[in-house]
């Protein structure tokens, strides 16, 4: 009996040990938990993977071994121990990092899109306000236009440009929440910047991706509690200045030009550098400092940070305080995750108008910036002399004082941005999680602008008093603005994992909705304010309301535009070999008409990893090659928002009938075609990417077919239909490239490792197709004195010059032109590259990066800008026309309105050192101390470019309108250099 009892708890005992369920966890080398990872039986086909979290549980015994793999880490083999917490080494490659993508995330290897990463590291080489500043020259088929005026906006085109009217730029994702730019973010804040360039990678989100999407995730917190501290200080310098005409030269010229030799003395009073008067030394600074950690069940973060600039442009000054928040908590034994995100920037910004460096450029060298008594100086000749004379009767141009402009503007703006989120992620089973996230942007804006009406006529007339002053004109005015934003979008959607045996399968189904456009601004205006600067309240003081005789108050409201979506997406892996996505979104959105609100935006793609496949088991130089290729369809509706609709209205007379009789009519000034719908971008995609030479030569190439087709463009109707312009779908646009990025990364020994990587991008940009008759003459690119510069051309770039060819001299020296405009070619470039290099030998570190492009052309607005009796370029005196030398480069002198023409069209190419820095790492010399380490920076220290303006880098503004000032350099700010001093420190 007790035989049989023993043998049956032997049995139990055996049965138990049998179904015994082992639960572990996978991380990789930082803690981090590892979803997706394949954990099988060695000799068996038993296995699963590990969930979200990283978690597992495998039925098998102790004992057994296991094997642990997934893409882009090596491959681990140890004994089932229950309870057991694995961790795996990254391969010594790129692939497997992780990269965020539309609503998830992705190993690098597993990508079949078009996708560049940059990080950390590389966005902190380059110290900038803006973290898009810091990676120009660092992603194939991006290109950035920077500015290095304080506060401004970097222009980023991602593949050409497909669209003329508005919505040019890309979407900006912020650890999940919409942005529609990165200038409240700091750069040492983001963790890692994935710029989504295809349409198949795009397509998830909808219209808001149709000029790329740039997703970032924020640093988080890990392990134990780490102090970080972050600081520089630098000066900025003008990069390269304009020779101008000194006033003997300058004499001589306009005497040329007037066919004189005595209407300027030769020997003036007065001799003024005037871009020396309007600039001086700028400054920068930044200190940051951030506090993070995790335990098993939360994770947080810190940080404050301070920018400060003081521009080289007088009076120019930009402070930025950012504060933020993340943190990330646990619940319900790891099946809940709540994580919060919070950035507020307070902003104080100080402008100048950039006029002052084209008026600076074009004011006489013999003006005084003030005269004797006092008074500004203006450009006024005394008959008799011939020489600038406060009391002289002739005004020799109508260009204005610059350091005069710079004192008596007086602007000063405050924004205050919240910017946050609210997620949760729910574990609804081990395969299958549901994740909901709120996010929103408020933008708080007020400021003021004083204007001396009194003191500015006062500086204009040198020779007349108060007295002379108007008593009906205002002393001064005081304009104060207010204004916000918001906007807001919610995403809710499931994702479900499941890998059988070598298949992984992954689902996202999930709706989003976005409200943007939700803006007021109040503009009151008072006249005859007190002119002390503590009464020009940002706060629209009650003191200013009582002093001032009379207002005007404006109001104005925008009309939000909402967007709503349902989309999907499918991967499948199979043995790490072949992979496929899929994804459609179906979108409305407000902006269109009832039956034009709704679109359809699928994609597909596939990837073949042909290092994988055992034929290539016994090539042993190349690691890892993998080919890909995508389509997609991505709408545009972010046109339509820049467009305005005006109601029926009177005052138009029109003819009918036989006899012609004069009958009242009404028209619609400006009309929207109540046709209109989404512009769409389509997309062919094909690529490959290697990994050989052991890993240290790695590199991607792709080529791109995408098509802008149903562009909005306005039509010019006949008058009866409507007396202005009428925008409506007719245009297609191609843009065609190809991109190249490689990268070599070697040790030679313990102590000396370096790099070499560089990127390559072509892109044809072309208006290929305009079906409305009625498309006639959109031009643009207005100079100011009558001129423009820019016409749309079917078969052209978007934003090309269309001006009057130089064919040659007539007999008094003054250019010839063609009978007809030509096409002189577009700002927009059609090659960019960068190249970058660096490495570490002991505890010194050492990086440069360069930048560059070509194919594009520049026009010099401020050498075009003429009236008569502006100053010139020292280099135009230079070989002008003479009788004796009719083959000279340059027209006589003349004080004409030149015409626009190719003369002043140049080429726009350019190669930069972006940085040059050197870093020491100082040995451990503190237990408690983790790195303390000191750099040297010089940011844009050297050009190379034959454009003989202030910058090569003409951005237009913040609007980067392709037919406003992008590429012609007219009040535009000149790049700086700077050379810092940086220290990190971590505890």
């Amino acid at each position: 009996m007790k035989r049989i009892i023993f043998s049956f708890l032997l049995l139990l005992i055996s049965c138990i040990t049998t179904a015994q369920e082992i639960k572990g966890k996978v991380t990789d080398g930082t803690g981090l938990p590892l979803p997706g990872v394949n954990i099988t039986v060695s000799g068996s086909t038993t296995g699963t993977s590990t969930d979200f979290d990283g978690n597992f549980t495998l039925n098998t015994t102790e004992g057994q071994d296991l094997v642990f793999s997934m893409v882009g880490f090596e491959t681990v083999q140890t004994t089932a121990t229950n309870g057991m917490t694995i961790q795996m080494k990254e391969e010594t490659n790129s692939l497997s990092e992780v990269v965020v993508i539309g609503y998830g995330t992705k190993k690098a290897g597993s990508i079949t899109g078009s996708v560049a990463q940059v990080k950390a590291a590389d966005i902190m080489k380059t110290p900038a306000q803006s973290a898009i500043q810091a990676i120009q020259g660092r992603a194939a088929g991006v290109n950035i236009v920077t500015n290095d005026e304080p506060g401004a906006n970097p222009s980023i085109r991602i593949r050409g440009l497909g669209t003329l009217i508005g919505g040019r730029d890309p979407l900006y994702i912020i650890d999940g929440v919409e942005a529609s730019s990165l200038n409240g973010l700091p750069p040492n804040e983001i963790e890692t910047m994935d710029i989504l360039k295809d349409a198949s990678s795009l397509a998830i989100y909808g219209q808001k991706g149709s000029n790329g999407v740039v997703v970032i995730t924020t640093k988080k917190g890990k392990g134990k509690m780490k102090i970080t501290f972050d600081s520089y200080f630098g000066q900025k310098f003008i990069q390269r200045e304009v020779d101008m005409a000194d006033p003997f030269r300058y004499n001589y010229y306009n005497n040329s030009a007037l066919g004189s030799s005595s209407y300027f003395n030769a020997n003036q009073p007065y001799s003024t550098n005037w871009l020396d008067e309007i600039t001086r030394t700028g400054e920068v600074s930044s200190n940051h400092i951030a506090v993070s950690g995790s335990s098993d069940n939360a994770n947080y973060y810190f940080g404050v940070t301070n920018y400060k600039e003081k521009g080289i442009l007088e009076g120019t000054n930009f402070d930025r305080t950012n504060l933020s928040s993340r943190t990330e908590f646990k619940l319900l034994n790891d099946r809940l995750k709540i994580s919060q995100n919070m950035n507020i920037s307070i902003v104080n910004n100080t402008p100048k108008p950039l006029s002052a460096f084209t008026n600076a450029y074009k004011q006489a060298p013999i003006v005084p910036v003030k005269f004797e008594n006092g008074r500004w100086g203006v450009p006024l000749r005394n008959p008799e002399t011939g020489q600038v004379d406060i009391n002289g009767s002739d005004r020799f141009n109508n260009v204005g004082n610059p350091a005069a402009q710079l004192y008596f503007t007086n602007e000063k703006n405050k924004n205050l941005v919240l910017f946050g989120s609210i997620a949760a992620e729910l574990k609804i089973l081990d395969e299958l999680k549901f994740n909901s996230s709120f996010g929103a942007t408020y933008d708080q804006s007020k400021g003021y602008t004083f204007t001396p009406s009194r003191e500015i006529w006062l500086s204009q007339n040198a020779t007349s008093g108060i007295e002379d002053y108007s008593a009906q004109a205002p002393v001064n005015t005081l304009q104060q603005r207010r204004g916000d934003s918001y906007r807001w979008n919610w995403d809710n959607f499931f994702t479900f994992n499941k890998t059988l045996d070598k298949h992984t399968f992954s689902a996202t189904l999930g709706m989003s909705r976005t409200t943007s456009g939700i803006s007021e601004n109040l503009s009151a205006t008072r006249w005859n304010v007190p002119e002390q600067s503590n009464y020009w309240s940002l706060d629209l003081s009650t003191y200013n309301e009582e002093v001032a005789p009379g207002s005007v108050v404006s109001n104005r409201r925008a009309t939000p535009v909402v967007s709503i979506a349902y989309f999907t997406r499918l991967d499948y892996d199979f043995n790490d070999k072949y992979l496929f996505t899929a994804s459609i979104r179906r979108e409305g959105i407000s902006a269109f008409q009832d039956g034009k609100k709704w679109a359809m935006f699928p994609a597909v793609s596939a990837g073949w990893v042909v290092s994988n496949e055992d034929f290539m088991q016994d090539v042993k130089f190349l690691e890892y090659l993998k080919f890909r290729g995508g389509y997609g369809e991505v709408g545009n509706g972010n046109s339509v928002n820049a467009l305005n609709i005006v109601l029926f209205g009177g005052g138009n007379n029109y003819a009918f009938g036989p006899d012609e009789t004069i009958n009242a009519g009404n028209n619609q000034a400006y009309q929207v075609d109540p046709n209109l719908t989404w512009e769409t971008m389509s997309e062919i995609d094909l690529g490959f990417d290697f990994k050989t030479l052991s890993g240290r030569l790695s590199g991607s190439f792709d080529i791109y077919d995408r098509k802008s087709s149903d562009v909005i463009l306005p039509v010019k109707l006949p008058s009866v239909l409507s007396p202005g312009l009428v925008t409506v779908n007719t245009g297609d646009v191609s843009n065609q490239g190809a991109e190249l990025s490689l990268r070599w990364a070697d040790q030679i020994n313990d102590n000396l490792n370096y790099w070499v990587s560089g990127n390559f991008s072509y892109n044809k940009n072309e208006l290929t197709k305009v079906d409305n008759a009625y498309f006639s003459d959109y031009i643009g690119g207005s100079i100011g004195n009558g001129q423009f510069t820019k016409q749309v051309i079917v078969g052209e770039a978007l934003g090309s010059f269309y001006v009057y060819d130089v064919t040659g001299f007539n007999s008094d020296g003054g250019f010839t032109y063609s009978q007809d405009r030509v096409v002189a070619g577009s700002y927009l470039p059609t090659h960019t590259y960068g190249f970058s290099f660096g490495g570490n030998y002991k505890n010194l570190d050492f990086s440069v990066d360069t930048y560059g492009v070509g194919g594009n052309k520049l026009y010099n607005g401020k050498k075009a800008q003429r009236f008569g009796g502006e100053n010139v370029e020292d280099a135009v005196l230079d070989g002008f026309w003479t009788p004796s030398t009719p083959n000279g480069p340059n027209p006589k002198p003349f004080n004409e309105v030149p015409i626009s023409s190719t003369y002043y069209i140049e080429d726009g190419s350019f190669f930069r050192i972006n940085n040059i820095t050197v870093g020491y790492t100082f040995p451990e010399f503190f237990e408690k101390i983790d790195k303390v380490r000191f750099y040297v920076t010089a940011t844009n220290p050297f050009v190379f470019t034959k454009f003989t303006g202030y910058s090569p880098e003409l951005s237009g503004g913040d609007n980067a309108n392709p037919l406003g000032n992008a590429g012609i350099e007219l009040d535009a700010y000149p790049t700086n250099k700077t050379f810092l001093l940086g220290l990190n420190v971590s505890f």
